[in-house]
């Protein structure tokens, strides 16, 4: 088995990535599964470990179906651990998933890997894990990429409120803090040092829930000891591109080809954060709805599984625009010069929306 020392880079030993949904996230999941597949590499083995709270066998089939063709590629399921539900029995998780809370017992959960990636289900690949997971750890137990509240700080010059709340539990640097939605995991580290029981000393100091859950758990734990991921192995800071002067104060910083990154589209993970996800109804008002939108749903179309599910969701977001838009031009006939221009301007904006959902929008 590879070790801490050596970063599981004998290609021979599997690639484990680790996922964990509820039943609601599983068409998500699954286009993750297919961005994963088309930009993984076939002379490797990657082994895919679901997480779950009783799917059915329906659901897992249909997940089978989003890594159709890709042999090198397998699928396992594992359920809730009986630990982790008693740990959150009678517990308030705030907005997040009792499931978010697997990442704490990862070590314990997979005895037969050295070394795991964990992702969150709302990412879209665009570059191979492989190479993530061969990412050299320098005797560190996790690597991630620093979270965009550390970038705001940066920007505005003061805490995000977020940051601040973490006072006082020995994140003594929060502008260290980590987004652990995307993790490469030394497990036999993790268990030399027994931080199972550690993570759950945390869980349990608290009678309330943490802010952002189990990440801050994970950042309260490793807090100074996480290897820092580039930027583009976590792409989600689209929201702090326009705070003024950003780009002379992120010079020096990792956070430095954020801009580039964003402009060339050339992240390797684009992980799509905050409450707006793409398969859920659209609000066009702002810049990243529609960049969540037209890199979400061209994936989603291609994705061989849940094809209902996603032609569902696809006509009841744009058939109401396509609608709007052939009634304005089926009027543009009988229309006055001035209510002409009007119409045609509107169709125009119809037009970009629906080429959102299709991927066309810059």
């Amino acid at each position: 088995m590879p070790t801490s020392s050596s970063p599981c880079q004998k290609k021979g030993h599997p690639v484990p990535v680790m996922f964990a949904v509820t039943s609601s996230w599983l068409v998500p999941l699954a286009v993750t599964l297919y961005s994963l597949c088309l930009h993984s590499n076939p002379r490797r083995l990657y082994e895919i470990q679901i997480v779950h709270d009783g799917l059915r066998a329906s659901e897992m089939k249909e997940l089978h179906k989003a890594i159709s063709g890709h042999p090198h590629i397998s699928i396992h399921f594992a359920t809730l651990p009986e630990k982790l539900f008693q740990s959150l029995q009678n517990r308030d998780c705030g907005r997040f998933s009792s499931l978010s809370y697997v990442r704490l017992l990862a070590a314990g959960l997979f005895p037969q890997y050295d070394r795991l990636l964990y992702l969150d289900a709302d990412i879209l690949l665009n570059g191979d894990v492989a190479e993530l997971y061969d990412t050299e750890l320098q005797g560190k137990p996790i690597a991630a990429v620093r979270d965009c509240a550390a970038l705001q700080s940066i920007c505005t010059g003061r805490l995000a409120p977020h940051l601040e709340c973490l006072a006082g539990t020995g994140v003594t640097f929060p502008l260290l803090y980590c987004n652990t939605g995307v993790m490469v995991m030394d497990l036999r580290q993790m268990r030399q040092k027994d931080m199972e029981n550690t993570l759950f000393r945390i869980l349990r100091s608290r009678p309330d829930s943490f802010p952002y859950g189990d990440q801050d758990i994970l950042n309260i734990a490793f807090h100074g000891s996480i290897m820092p991921l580039p930027v583009e192995w976590n792409y989600h800071f689209q929201f702090e591109l326009h705070h003024k002067g950003m780009q002379a104060l992120i010079t020096g910083t990792e956070f430095e080809k954020v801009q580039a990154l964003f402009n060339n589209r050339s992240w390797k993970l684009f992980h799509l954060v905050g409450d707006y996800k793409p398969w859920l109804p659209p609000d066009m008002g702002k810049t990243y709805h529609r960049l969540y939108l037209s890199l979400w749903w061209p994936a989603a179309r291609r994705t061989p599984a849940f094809h209902a599910e996603l032609r569902s969701l696809y006509r009841e977001f744009t058939c109401p625009i396509r609608s709007r838009m052939h009634r304005h031009q089926w009027r543009l006939l009988i229309s006055s010069p001035k209510v002409f221009r009007k119409r045609r301007i509107k169709i125009k904006g119809l037009q970009r929306l629906l080429a959102v959902f299709d991927g066309s929008w810059q």
